[in-house]
């Protein structure tokens, strides 16, 4: 009897904090729609990229996306085959990783994502890294002595979300053949917020 008088008095308080607990977190989300063209020499000055072209679908030329970079148009982590890991700071840095299928060609691809917006108050440009895979491009990366990335305009930086374009004169692989000029815009959003670890 005295079990049961116990859970009585004990259940009521139990759910009112289940009913005040904070809601789970939105699942991190993304849009990205970005085009491979052949690297230009003139936008890569003082580096030789001779013998490098881009393999995009074959032709040289494509355009991916997964979601849309817009408002309302990203895709969950967990949903569609997406998986997304971002952390988007205070300070304008940020970092993401993603996957996902292709809405054309229905390949796989995924991306890495890092980098900091010079200005975060006035959301001016800033610069960083990027890494691309499909089957087709392979792995394509910046890396040294070429340029880094250009982010901006910047459409959206806060806490938690980002919306830029992006701007790579050019990304190349291990094969000295491949290299390909991205550009395009990424979002990012219900990010962690570097927070967490404090």
């Amino acid at each position: 009897m005295s079990r049961l008088l116990s859970a009585l008095v004990i259940s009521p308080f139990a759910l009112a904090a289940a009913a005040c607990s904070d809601p789970p977190p939105t699942p991190a989300a993304m849009g990205i729609s970005i085009n491979l063209t052949p690297a230009s020499a003139t936008e890569v000055p003082g580096v030789d990229i001779q013998g490098r072209s881009c393999t995009a679908m074959g032709t040289g030329s494509a355009t991916y996306s997964i979601g849309q970079p817009s408002p309302n148009k990203t895709i969950e982590n967990g949903k569609g085959g997406v998986t997304v890991e971002c952390t988007v700071r205070g300070d304008g840095s940020f970092s993401a990783a993603a996957s996902g299928l292709d809405a054309f060609t229905k390949q796989r691809l995924s991306l890495n994502v890092s980098g900091r917006i010079t200005d975060s108050a006035a959301k001016v440009a800033g610069t960083g890294g990027f890494q691309f895979y499909t089957p087709d491009t392979a792995a394509l990366y910046t890396r040294a002595p070429y340029p880094d990335c250009t982010f901006g305009p910047v459409t959206t930086l806060k806490k938690g979300a980002i919306l830029a374009d992006i701007v790579c004169p050019i990304i190349v692989g291990e094969d000295p053949s491949n290299g390909c000029k991205a550009k395009g815009t990424i979002a990012f959003e219900y990010c962690k917020t570097g927070e967490e670890e404090d």
